[in-house]
């Protein structure tokens, strides 16, 4: 009965020698877990690496300068095609002025010219002994009054050059025609030698006044042709001003860009010769982005760096940055000229001038503020981590 009475004891007691033996196993299968997990972050910390950025703050500015839109000889405002905060493109047209006094100087200037080629060509052929005249493409295609008054001008000084000589040419034949019948008489004793001396002198003088009359002919148109010439030649260089001039009421934009500032905007008005119509300011296809970096975090900043930069119009959780590389940090420290704080600056180019967001270009323009994280460097997240304690450590060992 007594055996029978201990049986509970011993299994009881043997319960709980399993459960502490439980409760051991659990501890230290804790214990190796929470050592495999301090191990694993550990070898984490070491290789999972963290960017080292130095942030500024500032704007999107023009690229290039600022393009002041003018005209050399001014005029009078005809029409205004665009309005301030317009985007515009390179070539567009922006303003209009009246081409009234333009158009007539160059269409008289272009008569002027063709007409003179005109007479030109005829003059060629007159002094070349041409039977007709032959004109320029240009003169037949806008000229063909021209060419009329000088085909016609053309025969009739050929007509009244051919009657000039006629008498001369007609007198020339009868006297060689005389001389030649003479001639044969000497040796008969029928005609005398001073006849036939005389004969061959008046023979020689037609002959001489004919070819007389035909070089001054020649010469006179020469000289008339250099003489346009040179007229020709000063009004090629009037007419390709006058063609300028004409061409420059029409103003169109030098730069794709945003239109920033109008000086004129009433039609009829007067534009005064070099006078400021409009300003733009250019969009490139990349952005020059300036931003301020305190003097504390200047030091790791370098030409060259990456960086990115964070438009505030756009969230940056949602629309992400841009890409830019860092291109210049100013020499010396700058005043805030309202907050007296000193300031180094530098300036981000990016690498194109808008943010995609689903599959649409958002512009990004001048004047738009932005923030810039330059990277600088890049550390393990161990070393980010021991950097309080072993910083803390530094400063303990320097207490007295």
């Amino acid at each position: 009965m007594d055996k029978k009475k201990k049986l509970p004891q011993l299994s009881d007691a043997l319960f709980d020698q399993l459960n502490k033996l439980i409760e051991i196993e659990s501890s230290r299968g804790l214990f190796y877990l929470i050592v495999i997990f301090f191990f694993v972050s550990l070898v984490w910390g070491a290789f999972a690496m963290l960017d080292e950025v130095t942030v500024g703050s500032g704007k999107v500015v023009p690229s290039s300068q600022v393009q002041v839109i003018q005209n050399l000889e001014g005029g009078i405002l005809t029409e205004l095609v665009v309005h301030e905060g317009e985007v515009v493109k390179k070539d567009q047209v922006l303003v209009r002025l009246s081409d009234t006094k333009s158009t007539v100087n160059y269409k008289e200037g272009r008569k002027r010219y063709l007409s003179l080629l005109a007479a030109n060509a005829r003059l060629h052929a007159e002094s070349n002994g041409h039977d007709k005249v032959t004109f320029p493409p240009e003169v037949l295609d806008e000229a063909s009054d021209s060419v009329k008054i000088e085909t016609k001008l053309f025969q009739s000084q050929m007509k009244s050059f051919d009657e000039s000589i006629g008498y001369f040419s007609k007198s020339y034949r009868l006297t060689n025609d005389e001389l030649v019948r003479t001639k044969p008489l000497l040796a008969k004793g029928a005609a005398s030698e001073v006849e036939i001396i005389r004969l061959e002198r008046q023979v020689n003088d037609l002959k001489g006044q004919i070819e007389d009359k035909k070089n001054k002919f020649k010469a006179d148109a020469q000289a008339e042709h250099n003489k346009n010439q040179l007229e020709i030649q000063g009004l090629e260089q009037s007419n390709i001003y006058s063609a300028d001039q004409l061409t420059r009421t029409i103003i169109k934009s030098p730069v794709n860009g945003v239109v920033k500032k109008l000086h004129v905007v009433t039609l009829g008005g007067v534009v005064q010769p070099g006078m400021s119509i409009m300003e733009i300011v250019p969009i490139e296809d990349n952005l020059l982005v300036e931003a301020r970096v305190k003097p504390n975090d200047i030091a790791f900043l370098k030409i060259g760096q990456e960086a990115t930069v964070k438009v505030s119009a756009y969230d940056f959780s949602t629309y992400g940055g841009i890409k830019g590389i860092l291109e210049q940090i100013s020499a010396d420290t700058m005043i805030d000229e309202k907050s007296g704080e000193s300031y180094f600056l530098i300036k981000v180019r990016t690498d194109k001038n808008y943010i995609v967001r689903d599959e649409k270009h958002l512009p990004i323009i001048p004047g738009m503020t932005a923030e810039v994280d330059v990277l600088t460097g890049r550390k393990s997240v161990l070393s980010y981590l021991m950097k309080p304690f072993l910083k803390t450590k530094q400063n303990a060992l320097r207490e007295r």
